[in-house]
């Protein structure tokens, strides 16, 4: 069970970001306008280079030396810092792979902007543009059917559709992932056949549906990421135990793994620095083959940090685990 399934049907305000979205009508109107500025009269380009350049920023074109190139612009939603920073400035284009494919059909065009390949994660980041009549909301909420070098990504996911306009959506979905070959280069087969699926309806299937296969290199996570066994038992004083294994950290999360047999009790850990300060996760899941909770990133070399559990159950049936005991694990002594 993750907490961010009481997420699904929340909105965002999108109005911070500078960019606001040209439908492709727009975008024509005003290229064809631009053109027609710039083959204006040598005497005349002086008076209009104002305007012009502000059309050339409305419409997401570049003017390079003799010639106007139409930029293809897959990025006119939030970008995945957006999905997943906390900090407005926060920049993981290194980490980021920029894909700008877009597909069309019946149902409208569908863009695939970019993915982020984490601990423990994949995030992708869409655009979604309706066609004439289909109907569509924030509360729809799209989950691809993915493929990693050929297998199947069956664990849990999390969905996020935003309305920029009324013909414009950003999609975010989020899929679990296990055993990522970090450090080479990762290829999905991303498939999206339905515009909301829905666990006790069949949603809105697509017949033909938006497919995509990308490349995902992973070098960069590789080379900032660090890895910290820890291999240990912790004893909740009645007879339960929770298995420690590992945790992995990167620039853009922190991961602690472990084992939980006693699912319905919901025993989660929090970080707390060495200051004092406390860090709860951000997502705690806990299931039969493999329990984990997710933290914003920590730098190991700033203080030490310590992990420290507690009852996180949301059950109101649950069978109270009892006092657990006071426990401060180490993670950089």
């Amino acid at each position: 069970m993750s907490i961010y399934t009481e997420l699904n049907d929340s909105t965002i305000d999108v109005s911070e970001y500078e960019e606001m979205p040209l439908t492709d009508h727009q975008k024509k109107k005003w290229r064809n306008r631009v053109v027609k500025k710039i083959r204006n009269r040598k005497q005349q380009f002086r008076k209009y280079t104002g305007i012009a350049a502000l059309f050339i920023l409305a419409a997401g074109i570049s003017l390079s030396m003799d010639r106007v190139t139409f930029a293809d612009i897959p990025f006119v939603g939030a970008k995945i810092e957006g999905f997943l920073a906390r900090n407005a400035h926060t920049d993981y284009t290194p980490f980021k792979t920029q894909v700008g494919q877009a597909a069309e059909n019946a149902f409208g065009k569908w863009t695939l902007n970019e993915v982020l390949v984490d601990n423990g994660q994949l995030i992708i980041s869409s655009t979604f543009e309706p066609a004439k009549g289909v109907k569509f909301h924030y509360k729809m909420h799209p989950q691809p059917t993915i493929l990693m070098n050929g297998y199947a990504l069956t664990r849990g996911s999390l969905q996020q559709s935003i309305k920029v306009n009324d013909a414009m959506f950003t999609i975010y979905n989020k899929m679990e992932l296990q055993e990522i070959p970090v450090g080479e280069t990762i290829q999905f087969h991303i498939t999206f056949d339905n515009l909301d699926n829905n666990i006790i309806s069949e949603g809105v299937p697509v017949d033909q549906p938006w497919v995509f296969d990308i490349q995902v290199p992973t070098e960069q996570l590789a080379a900032t990421r660090q890895t910290i066994p820890l291999n240990q038992e912790l004893s909740l004083g009645n007879g339960h135990f929770i298995r420690l294994k590992q945790m992995e950290l990167s620039p853009i999360s922190t991961i602690l793994y472990y084992d939980w047999s006693e699912q319905a009790n919901h025993i989660a850990f929090k970080l707390v620095a060495e200051s004092g300060t406390e860090i709860l996760p951000s997502e705690a899941t806990i299931a039969s083959d493999g329990s984990y909770n997710r933290f914003p990133p920590i730098d190991l070399k700033s203080e030490h940090y310590y992990l420290v559990p507690f009852e996180s159950s949301v059950n109101p049936h649950a069978d109270n685990p009892g006092e657990i005991p006071e426990q401060r694990i180490p993670i950089n002594p």
